[in-house]
């Protein structure tokens, strides 16, 4: 009875469920040597917690299918300079079990994602039939939601942001209601949006609910993380200091030579932009390490070593490391530090090709002014695109903004989507100058005049004067007044003032009801 019931809720091979750590801690009570499937159960959630002693007990009962267990424990314990898959490993249909576990912890994200395509055609049907220890209908609904999501990861490594918010949207209807790659879902929507632009702050969840009894193992966890962590790096506050140091603090456990680089490289970096100073005292440590490691994980730590150096050639070499494992985001970062400090037509051109595709916009390791004298690069170098200006625009640097927005509407050769996405970015700057420049736009009878037309209409229909505007608009974008009058060089008694003038005028009670009424004010 006890048998047919644990056979209903354990899965020995996705040990991470809806019951959570709950019932994994149950998995590891489970006597030793009197079931090959109590013994697998037991010896898959040792892995989970990095307990490689009860491993070791539970495979010299022979439990299910040993060479998985095996498998996985070589992976996790393997050395830095590991960058492949052992030829052991490589006999289908395992080679696709084992796949993730090796590419995430060698960062060959070019590699996962050819994976995470893979297997949308790839179905093991007879294989998990004949497994007692996996339970069929719970694995058939979960490699469904498993695909979504672990495409979306791909996508944020080394493809496109919309696609991974696709599968985010997607996923959430997918598999057990409460299965944890579910709800992790809206965590990786809401950080998508983000780094693609959007004002909405993300919540993520993720780190509140693994805390709970219900949370992911510790391995489910750092895998998820570190999938997330390029995402959390360019959120506001202190999730990603956080988060990474729960990512360090789990390999450690775990005993991971590579988790645990991996782990040490991004709280290093975590540090770094959290102290904001020249160098982090282990980053040359770090390096020291990953000049002996596999390709990708040198990658952060050869970006983290340009930001600090600010040297031109520093960044060549960390843009031709991610290039090489084809991990965009940090490609993205060294090309954008590149068109900033010293442009070059190339580099350039390739930027706003990645800017176009990927849809990068926040990005990691890169402060807004930097991502603001990139956009100025660009366009001062005759490259146009509606990449372009929303990069200007999430930077949030007015004068940059105002200047890119100027060399596209009068730019008759750039893109229409780029000169309309330039109209609509002058509306959002509230200065005379601007307002001027939609003016003129507006007298013109073709769909620019008539974008700039509905434009200077949102900006009339609010009544704020232009200093009023940018002030709300900075409030409702999770700005406190310190963080304003720094913004606009003013003092905050002088926000503060803004603020309540703009209240009046919108009929609101409060800053969050201010903002509110003017974004409906703007949509009407």
């Amino acid at each position: 009875m006890v048998r047919e019931q644990l056979t209903a809720i354990l899965d020995g091979q996705t040990t991470d469920g809806a019951y959570g750590r709950a019932l994994i801690q149950v998995a590891l009570e489970l006597p030793i040597g009197v079931d090959p499937l109590f013994d697998r159960y037991r010896a898959a959630a040792a892995i989970d917690h990095g307990d490689w002693d009860t491993l070791r007990r539970c495979i010299a009962s022979n439990p299910i299918a040993p060479a998985e267990l095996l498998g996985v424990r070589d992976l996790l314990l393997a050395p830095v300079d590991q960058t492949s898959l052992p030829a052991a490993l490589l006999n289908p249909p395992q080679v696709m079990f084992f796949s993730p576990y090796e590419h995430e912890l060698n960062q060959m994200s070019r590699r996962f994602r050819h994976w995470a395509r893979r297997m949308l055609s790839f179905q093991a049907t007879e294989a998990v039939w004949s497994r007692p220890d996996i339970p069929a209908g719970r694995h058939f609904r979960h490699r469904r939601l498993q695909d979504a999501m672990y495409l979306g990861f791909a996508e944020v490594q080394a493809g496109r942001l919309p696609t991974a918010m696709a599968q985010a949207l997607e996923a959430m209807h997918l598999g057990d209601e409460n299965e944890p790659l579910r709800l992790c879902a809206p965590d990786l929507e809401e950080l998508t949006a983000w780094a693609m632009g959007d004002e909405r702050e993300p919540a993520l969840r993720l780190l509140v609910g693994l805390a709970r009894p219900s949370g992911l193992s510790p391995l489910g966890a750092w895998q998820v993380l570190v999938f997330l962590m390029p995402l959390i790096a360019v959120m506001r506050g202190d999730a990603f200091m956080k988060g990474a140091r729960l990512v360090e603090r789990i390999a450690a456990r775990l005993g991971s030579p590579r988790a645990q680089l991996i782990g040490q490289a991004w709280r290093v970096t975590s540090e770094y932009l959290a102290g904001k100073v020249d160098k982090h005292p282990e980053l040359p440590g770090l390096r020291a390490q990953v000049d002996r490691a596999g390709p990708g994980l040198r990658t952060l730590p050869l970006l983290l070593t340009a930001v600090t150096s600010k040297r031109p050639t520093d960044f060549v070499i960390a843009e031709a490391a991610a290039r090489r494992v084809g991990n965009v985001w940090a490609q993205i970062s060294a090309l954008t530090w590149i068109a900033a400090l010293n442009p070059s037509s190339s580099a350039a051109r390739w930027l706003a090709v990645l800017l176009e595709m990927t849809g990068w916009r926040r990005l990691v390791l890169v402060p807004p002014e930097v991502a603001a004298d990139a956009a100025l690069g660009l366009a001062s170098l005759g490259i146009r695109g509606q990449a372009i200006v929303e990069l200007a625009s999430t930077a949030g640097r007015p004068n940059v903004l105002l200047d890119v927005a100027l060399r596209h509407v009068d730019d008759t050769a750039a893109p229409l989507g780029s000169r309309l996405a330039a109209a609509e970015a002058l509306g959002t700057l509230g200065t005379s100058r601007a307002g001027e420049v939609l003016a003129r736009l507006a007298r013109r009878n073709d769909e620019l005049g008539r974008r700039a037309r509905i434009v200077s209409e949102k900006r009339r229909r609010t009544g704020l004067t232009e200093r009023e505007l940018e002030v709300v608009q900075l409030a409702a974008r999770g700005g406190t007044n310190r963080d304003i009058a720094e913004r606009l060089s003013l003092s905050q008694h002088t926000i503060a003032r803004h603020l309540a003038n703009a209240r009046a005028k919108l009929g609101a009670a409060n800053r969050t009801e201010a903002a509110a009424r003017l974004e409906e004010l703007e949509v009407r």
